[in-house]
């Protein structure tokens, strides 16, 4: 991949104006942003979170995009909605959130980067893991590991494409090129576009046009 960069970049007469860090960061960047724009990867195996007791709070694993759903075994916990406060979440049934009990709600609102478990373990639950549904990025950072992208070798080129797009998007009179930077953001796009057909396939969604249940009735 480098080398194909490499190879678009001395084609446009910039080779050698980029190190190799900044170019593998490019990469990166490339693999993370088609993560971020296609749904890449959803994962229920890779991040898990184990119990302290009387602890509530917990740091959501780097890689992470978004947590999607907490498990305990077979049992999901439930999401607190975003800005409720527990007072006002009746719903989920009568505890006390500040006794510490076997936790039955998680909600990441509240702090950056933080999952909330609620109530805290007791500790009973000391050592229990949970089991942390994601949607992430690649497991590992191209520029730190310098390993092969996770993403499909069908969409490598995608990495590539924004690596050149942000080569020639470089605030600098001799590499800056607007015209070739959008052309390579197009590209970059259109990988895009074939990587959600594909996730779409993999985990064989459907999508049906129907009318709103509000006018079955």
């Amino acid at each position: 991949m480098l080398a194909e960069l490499l190879e678009v970049l001395n084609d446009a007469g910039v080779d050698g104006q980029f190190t190799t860090s900044t170019l593998y960061g490019y990469l990166s960047e490339g693999q993370d942003k088609f993560c971020e724009e296609t749904g890449y990867f959803t994962d229920l195996s890779s991040f898990t979170l184990t119990l302290v007791e009387d602890i509530a709070v917990y740091d959501i694993p780097d890689r992470t995009i978004q947590i999607m759903d907490i498990w305990d075994g077979a049992r999901r916990l439930q999401k607190v909605p975003t800005g409720n406060t527990i007072e006002s979440t009746e719903s989920f049934g009568p505890f006390s959130p500040d006794t510490p009990a076997t936790p039955s709600m998680w909600r990441t609102d509240q702090e950056t980067g933080i999952i909330t478990l609620i109530p805290a373990p007791a500790a009973a639950d000391a050592g229990t893991v949970l089991a942390l549904q994601v949607w992430r990025y690649s497991l590992y950072d191209l520029a730190e590991d310098g390993k092969n992208p996770e993403i499909p070798g069908r969409f490598h080129r995608a990495c590539i494409e924004w690596a050149s797009y942000k080569a020639f998007n470089h605030h600098d009179m001799e590499t800056q090129d607007p015209v070739k930077a959008a052309d390579h953001l197009a590209s970059f796009k259109d990988y895009v576009k074939d990587g959600k057909k594909q996730l779409q396939r993999y985990q064989n969604q459907e999508t049906r046009v129907g009318t709103a249940p509000a006018y079955r009735t």
